[in-house]
This record gives C-alpha cells, structure tokens and sequence, in this order.
C-alpha cells in the first residue's frame, strides 16, 4: 500500500529540525576546527618531543571530524525513521 504524502506542516516542521542540526553540527565543527588552533600556541606542553598542538591537529581533529559524521548520520536516520512511521 502506498504511503500517504506528509502535510505540509509535518514537512516543514521535518525540514526546520534538519537545518537546526546541521546548523548546530556545522558550528561544532567550526568551533573544532579554529579555537584549538589559535589557543595552541599558548600550550608549553610536548608529547614524545612534539608539540601539543601537533597532536591535537593530526589525531584530535580528525577524531572529532568522525564524531560529528556518525552524530549527523545518527541524528538524520533517527528522524527518517520517524518520518517513515
């Protein structure tokens, strides 16, 4: 049986909590992105001879870069199933 097509309420209510959390993950990703990098220089830190800030750049922000992914895809399948429904 075919399903029926969502009022437009339901689709704009759909697409208004899509854009807020691409909203909300697009800033997480910026923040993720410039404020290690500009509060870096100030670590005196180093970590097996190299600075903090190198492993924060080649394994933190990539790390959080596929966190922000799997949330996206988590989130985005969670509200296909309820649109599905």
């Amino acid at each position: 049986m075919p399903q029926e097509l969502p009022n437009d309420s339901r689709h704009a209510s759909a697409w208004r909590r899509n854009l807020r959390w691409t909203l909300l993950l697009l800033c997480l990703w910026a923040a993720l992105t410039f404020l290690p990098a500009w509060f870096a220089r100030d670590l005196p830190y180093t970590v097996m001879g190299w600075p903090l800030s190198f492993w924060m750049a080649a394994y933190g922000a990539p790390l959080a870069y596929l966190l922000v992914v799997i949330a996206y895809a988590r989130v985005m399948n969670r509200g296909d199933d309820a649109w599905d429904e």
